[in-house]
């Protein structure tokens, strides 16, 4: 895929324009698209800058700009990710922690919340992000392989963990590894908090990608580290 094609798909996957002027084009992992969307629009209010907001699992978006997106700013789901844009000299900036994120086992169609009994005695299909491509699908994986679960069930694995979402809420599937905030956001229940011991913890750093519109993307990371948002964020899932 040369650079060209990259930016056409960039232009038209998963492109969301909070205004018709964009000026700051921002990459944020799934699990964190809504709050971004919003957060974006309250920057967008406050300063007058509009922000795009692209989103993607952290593999694809990575990939994306290393072909020369022309990404602003990258919100990964991981530090991983941007530790190897940095290694990759794609941008000199200083990293930063904008989120952690919680994993949940969901499972609608039981009579109450689950319990780590429940989860472990789960034999149907499993909904989980995908590991090659999903800090939250290696959570999972990590989470299924300490309880030496990870052999014994089937999965349906998503793009990205929204789609995973996706597959338990459509009733592809009967449960699902989850984002936290993905439950939250839409008022569901029955589901566990999977315990922070099973797996690595879910740090969501994001760096500045462009020199060219540093001044912007430092005041949009400035906002997002601001205790106002960052108390939003907590109230979404996230710690």
């Amino acid at each position: 895929m040369n650079k060209y094609l990259c930016i056409i798909i960039f232009m038209f996957t998963g492109l969301v324009s909070l205004q018709s002027h964009a000026a700051l084009n921002v990459a944020v992992a799934s699990n964190f698209k809504l709050q971004a969307l919003d957060i974006g629009q309250q920057f967008s209010d406050k300063y007058a800058i509009d922000v795009n907001i692209s989103s993607a699992s952290t593999g694809t978006l990575y990939q994306q700009i290393l072909r020369g997106a022309p990404f602003d700013l990258f919100l990964s789901a991981d530090q991983k990710h941007v530790d190897l844009l940095k290694a990759e000299s794609k941008t000199t900036q200083q990293d930063f922690v904008y989120a952690q994120g919680r994993l949940v086992y969901w499972q609608p169609n039981a009579s109450s919340n689950p319990t780590i009994e429940d989860f472990m005695a789960y034999k149907g299909r499993l909904a989980i992000a995908n590991p090659k491509f999903a800090p939250y699908g290696i959570a999972a994986q990590q989470s299924l392989e300490f309880t030496h679960k990870w052999q014994s069930l089937q999965y349906i694995q998503g793009n990205n963990i929204n789609q995973a979402y996706q597959f338990v809420e459509s009733k592809n599937v009967t449960a699902g590894l989850v984002s936290y905030a993905a439950v939250l956001q839409k008022n569901q229940t029955h589901y566990l908090l999977i315990p922070t011991a099973w797996h690595q913890p879910l740090i969501q750093s994001g760096i500045v990608l462009n020199d060219k519109k540093l001044k912007e993307a430092n005041l949009f990371r400035d906002f997002l580290l601001s205790t106002e948002v960052q108390q939003q964020i907590k109230s979404q899932g996230y710690n």
